[in-house]
């Protein structure tokens, strides 16, 4: 009996160290074990629970460049930056730029499958990708530092809405691989953010609300142009989610 709640959250420990190792480039060294598909399955559940890590770094690095002049301030942001997205969001920005290509392209859903998993950057992709770090960088220069941790909590917590209301688009993939989703997912990770209450709970309201919408949009978008959800369009829902909850956090803060 002593080793059963111990054993629970070993488990739970296992599958969090697991889900790190999906959303981050951190050196995660993970046995699976021989039931790695339930494990990988339950990773939703944590999705943002390991938002706070490039929150906390995204907070620190505009606390910081907001403290040493504009010079510095610059270069302070671009180091911060290129940090995060190098170990948390830079695949999640490959994703994006997939869904660009493929839900812009003017075409059927299979071309655009394919389009998608080629993974060429094409126009599309060039131009908005660019325009997205554009406005992305801009607000992470203004909002506070409060609202870059609400920005990445909320960005992985949409991920876990668009997995709930979705199906995968093909039978391949890491997308696929989530399938059938974990319906505790929404619930547990929406619990993990819970303490952004006590950084503002107005703002808090207003944020939650946004990522149950992009996540929504999102679904609804990639199963009129797909037929369901992919990895990429996972991980782009994240930036997506990010980018909105910047925008919003800009807007009412």
């Amino acid at each position: 009996m002593r080793n059963g709640p111990l054993k629970h959250i070993k488990r739970e420990f296992e599958i969090f160290l697991a889900t790190l190792s999906l959303l981050t480039r951190l050196p995660i060294n993970v046995n699976f074990g021989e039931d790695w598909e339930e494990r990988f399955k339950k990773s939703p559940r944590f999705f943002t629970l390991v938002g706070y890590l490039p929150g906390a770094l995204y907070a620190s690095t505009r606390w910081t460049a907001g403290n040493v002049g504009s010079k510095w301030g610059f270069v302070i942001t671009v180091a911060g930056l290129s940090l995060g997205f190098y170990f948390f969001d830079l695949f999640h920005f490959d994703g994006l730029l997939d869904m660009f290509d493929g839900f812009l392209n003017q075409s059927s859903k299979e071309r655009r499958l394919e389009i998608m998993s080629k993974g060429n950057v094409g126009p599309f992709a060039v131009f908005y990708g660019t325009l997205f770090i554009l406005v992305f960088f801009e607000l992470f220069r203004t909002v506070g530092p409060t609202v870059l941790i609400f920005s990445s909590v909320f960005g992985r917590l949409t991920m876990n809405w668009v997995l709930v209301l979705s199906k995968p688009a093909k039978q391949t993939g890491l997308g696929a691989m989530l399938f059938p989703t974990d319906k505790l997912g929404p619930l547990i990770s929406g619990m993990f953010t819970l303490p952004l209450m006590f950084l503002n709970r107005s703002l808090f309201v207003y944020l939650f609300a946004i990522s149950i919408c992009v996540g929504v949009l999102v679904s609804i978008v990639s199963r009129m142009k797909i037929g369901g959800v992919t990895g990429d369009v996972l991980g782009g829902s994240c930036l997506i989610g990010q980018l909105c909850v910047l925008l919003v956090g800009y807007l009412v803060s």
